[in-house]
């Protein structure tokens, strides 16, 4: 088996005189702050970051990190996957799974902030198909858009429908000390932000912010050195399918909930990829936690994003679902400042910002 045995994460926010490094150090800090025994080295470092090449200029991150940290390590790459951190998950689990290796330091750490909103719109859009859609000019909030509205057509839907989502991530927020929007926000707030592409608002895209965060995942024999409180991560799917528009469907995210049909269940907590408040109907919708049609107007029933998700607790890129892992593992051990009482699973959803590639990663204490 392969346990999460420690975790460090820094409040994603605005770090204008921070580096990459600088970041995960803070974060590296955190995690020294919370082990038994600190690791001088481990067998792999995986960094999740997808954007480090083009904002920072920063090739060979992970050997930099591994340096940087004074961490030694035999195996450090990057993983790049859009902004679907998941597949680095799947690095660092694989690994220790195959027995290649005892100890993983997963880093997950991206940078918005050095640039304007219209030059990392247009970077992001690099995740679109290079030749029929980005070089056309498309962006990943004109899909969101489409998909909005033929949901709101297919089950007749209104915009308020949609306000469910901020107002809840934003409430969800408000106690979470790694959030970047740590505020609560009213309907009104939200029907009158920016029309950002009809009928998409500003409050219904995620805050893509500055962050990083850190977990230590080692095989059992080895977890009991770094932590009494192991959490163990049972199994991860993954799929890759293309979005469905014209019916209002995300393929793959349907794809990973079948073949997970056994680990999902109401009493777990979930983590989910809330790229945009559509996005987040559509998943909680595909896992099954909810009726077509009706995820938004459940939300007091369910355990998802409690922290805020990516919309209130902020978006830093591939960072996000290290983060995810980092707060699973924090709620399932009640480390974290806001842990709920006795939840024993835990379900991370990473997928990129439309959801054509998506991992669901089951976690148990």
């Amino acid at each position: 088996m392969v346990s999460i045995v420690a975790s460090g994460l820094i409040k994603i926010d605005r770090y204008y005189e921070f580096s990459e490094k600088d970041l995960v150090i803070e974060a590296y800090k955190d995690l020294m702050l919370k082990i038994k025994d600190v690791p001088s080295s481990v067998d792999a470092m995986i960094v999740s970051s997808t954007y480090s090449d083009i904002l920072s200029k920063n090739l060979m991150l992970a050997f930099k990190l591994s340096n940087k940290l004074g961490v030694k390590s035999p195996i450090s790459f990057r993983v790049e996957n859009g902004d679907n951190g998941g597949a680095s998950i799947l690095t660092a689990y694989s690994l220790v799974k195959s027995g290649i290796a005892n100890s993983v330091l997963l880093v997950g750490v991206d940078k918005f902030s050095d640039y304007p909103s219209k030059y990392i719109n247009d970077v992001v859009s690099y995740n679109l198909d290079n030749e029929y859609q980005y070089q056309l000019g498309l962006t990943p909030h004109v899909y969101a858009a489409l998909l909005m509205k033929r949901y709101m057509k297919k089950y007749k839907k209104e915009y308020d429908y949609f306000t469910n989502w901020p107002l809840k991530m934003h409430e969800n927020a408000v106690e979470n000390p790694y959030a970047y929007l740590k505020f609560k926000v009213d309907k009104k707030v939200i029907t009158d932000s920016q029309l950002i592409s009809e009928p998409l608002r500003l409050f219904d895209i995620a805050a893509r912010a500055d962050g990083a965060s850190v977990v230590l995942i080692t095989s059992d024999d080895m977890a009991k050195k770094f932590t009494d409180t192991p959490v163990k991560i049972e199994s991860i799917f993954s799929s890759n399918l293309p979005i469905d528009i014209a019916n209002a469907n995300l393929n793959s995210i349907k794809d990973v909930s079948r073949k997970a049909i056994n680990k999902i269940s109401k009493e777990a907590i979930y983590e989910i990829h809330d790229s945009y408040s559509i996005l987040a109907s559509l998943e909680i919708e595909s896992l099954g936690l909810a009726e077509e049609g009706k995820a938004l107007d459940e939300l007091e029933n369910l355990k998802v994003n409690l922290g805020g998700g990516l919309k209130a607790r902020g978006y830093p890129g591939s960072a996000t679902a290290i983060y995810q892992l980092a707060e699973l593992y924090l709620q399932l051990t009640g480390a974290h400042p806001k842990a709920m009482s006795g939840p024993e699973k835990g379900i991370l959803l990473s997928c990129d910002d439309l959801g054509n590639s998506s991992y669901l990663i089951s976690l148990s204490r």
